[in-house]
């Protein structure tokens, strides 16, 4: 049986959509421009992808990011995230980034009771950790406030608040931002 079992289809793609959530909420809790928003958009994909490498004895994370076995399946993977990830934010009702952020934060809360009522201790707390560098790789991807580059800062007061929201749900702290 796999860990997978142990959860509901809509509970599996709660936990497997929370990267792209909290990558989504992050970057739009303050604007950095196309560019900017390329940089968080990058971060998020390479922050999801990188805890298979740092936790390979998670056996919750190894199932949540899989590759799809060939270019059809992954195609029709991406299709059916997109459509439920869509059909997510209409039914919560989200028309801003406040709306967007009150969602992450109420899926991380939802997701961290999944994860610790039916995932081994570590698991769970692998879990929490990785949503949270998620947030903090998007939060310190890109500056806010710049012009061409120059200037502005690193982790805007608006991140570093959905941060902190995202923290204290999950019960981890990520320690220092990059200023």
């Amino acid at each position: 049986m796999s860990i997978k079992d142990s959860f509901t289809d809509d509970e599996w793609f709660l936990l497997s959509a929370m990267p792209g959530l909290i990558g989504a909420a992050m970057s739009n809790a303050a604007p950095s421009g196309i560019i900017g928003t390329i940089k968080e958009m990058s971060a998020t994909m390479r922050a999801s992808a990188q805890a298979k490498y740092d936790h390979p004895e998670s056996e919750l994370i190894s199932e949540l990011i899989t590759k799809a076995a060939n270019w059809e399946e992954a195609k029709e993977k991406a299709a059916d995230y997109r459509e439920r990830a869509q059909a997510h934010v209409k039914s919560a009702n989200v028309h801003n980034r406040e709306d967007l952020q009150n969602m992450a934060v109420n899926d991380c809360r939802t997701a961290a009771r999944l994860v610790e009522e039916r995932c081994s201790e570590a698991d769970a707390k692998v879990y929490k950790e990785w949503t949270i560098n998620v947030a903090r790789s998007v939060a310190e991807a890109a500056k806010e406030g710049s012009i061409l580059g120059f200037g502005g800062e690193r982790v805007s007061a608006p991140e570093r608040e959905l941060l902190s929201r995202i923290e204290a749900t999950l019960g981890i702290k990520s320690g220092l931002l990059l200023a």
